[in-house]
């Protein structure tokens, strides 16, 4: 070798580690109070950057976006720190919030656009699946974004038009016939990612003149979701499950159009999957504007029924939901923030020491529902940073599958959790199904038995969480659960399940059964009126075991309503326990027996 090869190498080395690339924390607040005040164009730029956000973020960590607020605290800043004091502590920051310098910072992602129709919502949706698989950005037609960003030089060229596309000529629906265009495209030609689906809503509105701003409230348009499945090239979709009756977005569809297409669509995921593995679908269905008795158009159906009826659909065909409802269904950064390397094991407190059964009412809250990343990411710096956690043993029902699109959570709880926290898995497990429906006819969906491939899906997320208790299996519409649902529970959650419904035996070799006795929503103001309906549960005959179902609340509340039910009904002699501490002396129970 030459000396002046060797000179060259020897100083080339220090520029052998390259410096990591920047994140981008794009201020999406700051933007959009800059932007002229017009819905539509709020709607339209909030869609483009998580949609660009999605593309940016699929190989590492570059965009990041500041914008959901939640309990007086921005929930952005709060995770930023947390991934900033850890996995991304030495990634340099760099700070925007205006949309075309946002645009310039990524000029390979900013290769041209894909219009959708503000007359067939649902291209907004197939936008977004194109935008996943083709790489072109999402814009509405007319857009007044067009003209916005037109003027600086900004706009990004039209390689693909869907207006006009779409009339309905193969279903009698213009929504369903843009689905099944891009089932063919997209979904059947292996494009679109094979364990992934998305149901968001589309660009419908109640508004008028205004059909693609969702709702009043931005957050709760779900926009910012889309980042996550467009970087694993997800289909998008947004269908009623029901079979009787028409949507009100699409009233002049022929009956059950759009539970066929929907059918359509996860039959071709199934084969996009060879029915080895379970599609996690995140969304839900919009209850509020569609499919249901509270939509402004109205429909028939309640909405906790048409959540069961879409679950079931889903379970039917081999897909689970991650269930971005509406209230806390936003999420922001999961495309960044995917990247947060787990560990291959994490390991929960120790298990209590078994104890001697004594005449007392024993009580588990499940504290829930987390079986959305959604509801996990944002809930989070509320309930896990109240100064009350640790006073106490919680059961936190974080479904483990969660941590596909919510890693850092999990990385954060474990880290801190206190010798009182514990975790156990919601509904129904590792992801929102009704097991019953894993088995048997499956509602005519002709597929196969899946309940083994159930449970190797839940011994894996249990095995890397150190999970054994499921907190709440949910049947939906579709009855108790028989023996070898129960067996197959067994084999993956034996410390014990907690259920919706009935099943056949309280017993299943050492795997306790017990159904939750009713679901409570204290009142911050008057934490008595729920220390009273927990009260009336209580029978005179003991050892009794309960278990109540709370949602969304803190370790604070929980603590004030035990100490009203202990000083107001304190004959019962209540004992609040850890989720294997009250299963084992419940399982003690059963054995006497």
């Amino acid at each position: 070798m030459s000396l002046m090869i060797a000179l060259s190498m020897l100083f080339a080395a220090p520029d052998a580690v390259a410096a990591p690339a920047p994140l981008v924390y794009f201020d999406v607040q700051a933007c959009i109070q800059s932007l002229p005040d017009d819905t539509v164009l709020r709607y339209d730029a909030l869609k483009l950057v998580a949609s660009l956000q999605g593309l940016v973020n699929r190989d590492k960590p570059r965009l990041a976006l500041r914008f959901l607020e939640a309990e007086g605290r921005n929930v952005d800043d709060y995770w930023l720190d947390v991934q900033r004091a850890g996995w991304l502590k030495d990634v340099p920051l760099e700070r925007e919030k205006d949309l075309v310098g946002l645009l310039r910072h990524f000029p390979e992602q900013v290769t041209g656009l894909v219009l959708w129709d503000q007359n067939v919502a649902a291209t907004a949706n197939v936008a977004a699946t194109i935008c996943g698989v083709e790489g072109l950005l999402p814009l509405r037609a007319g857009s007044p974004l067009i003209a916005l960003l037109g003027k600086v030089g900004a706009l990004p060229p039209v390689k693909m038009d869907l207006t006009g596309k779409f009339t309905g000529k193969e279903t009698g629906s213009a929504k369903c016939d843009a689905y099944l265009w891009a089932k063919r495209e997209y979904l059947d030609t292996g494009k679109c990612s094979p364990t992934l689906m998305a149901n968001y809503i589309d660009g419908y509105s109640q508004a008028p003149g205004k059909p693609g701003f969702a709702y009043p409230d931005l957050a709760n348009a779900t926009l910012t979701n889309h980042d996550f499945y467009i970087a694993h090239r997800a289909f998008f979709f947004d269908l009623s499950p029901w079979g009787d009756e028409a949507p009100v977005d699409d009233p002049g569809q022929p009956i059950g159009t759009d539970r066929n297409t929907l059918i359509a669509l996860l039959k071709a995921q199934y084969g996009r999957n060879g029915g080895k593995a379970f599609t996690s679908v995140g969304g839900f269905t919009p209850w509020n504007l569609k499919y249901t008795n509270n939509a402004p158009a109205g429909g028939k159906h309640e909405p906790v029924p048409t959540e069961w009826e879409y679950a079931g659909v889903l379970s039917a065909h081999n897909a689970l939901m991650d269930a971005d409802a509406l209230g806390l269904g936003c999420m922001v950064n999961a495309s960044a923030y995917m990247h947060c390397p787990l560990k291959e094991h994490y390991t929960q407190n120790p298990k209590p020491a078994p104890r001697a059964l004594e005449d007392k009412t024993y009580v588990l809250i499940y504290m829930g529902d987390y079986d959305a990343a959604s509801w996990l990411s944002r809930s989070i710096p509320r309930v896990w940073e109240d100064p009350a956690r640790g006073t106490m043993p919680i059961a936190w029902a974080f479904n483990p599958n969660l941590a596909e699109r919510a890693p850092y959570v999990f990385n954060h709880v474990y880290a801190t959790k206190s010798p009182n926290d514990w975790f156990i898995a919601g509904d129904s497990g590792a992801g929102y199904i009704n097991p019953n429906l894993l088995t048997g006819d499956r509602l005519g969906s002709g597929l196969p038995d899946a309940l083994p491939m159930w449970v190797e899906h839940n011994k894996r997320w249990y095995g890397q969480f150190d999970y054994t208790i499921t907190g709440f299996a949910i049947n939906g519409f579709h009855g108790n659960m028989p023996l070898r649902v129960q067996e197959a529970y067994a084999d993956f959650s034996p410390d014990g399940v907690g259920m919706q419904l009935g099943y056949e035996k309280p017993l299943v070799g050492r795997t306790p059964f017990l159904r939750h006795v009713s679901d409570i929503y204290p009142d911050g103001n008057n934490l008595g009126k729920a220390a009273a309906e927990m009260a009336h549960f209580a029978k005179k005959k003991k050892p009794q075991f309960l278990i109540f179902r709370w949602i969304l609340q803190a370790p604070t509340t929980m603590k004030g309503v035990c100490e009203l039910l202990q000083k107001d009904h304190g004959k019962e002699n209540w004992e609040f326990c850890d989720p294997y501490t009250f299963f084992d002396l419940y399982r003690q129970s059963l054995e006497k027996k």
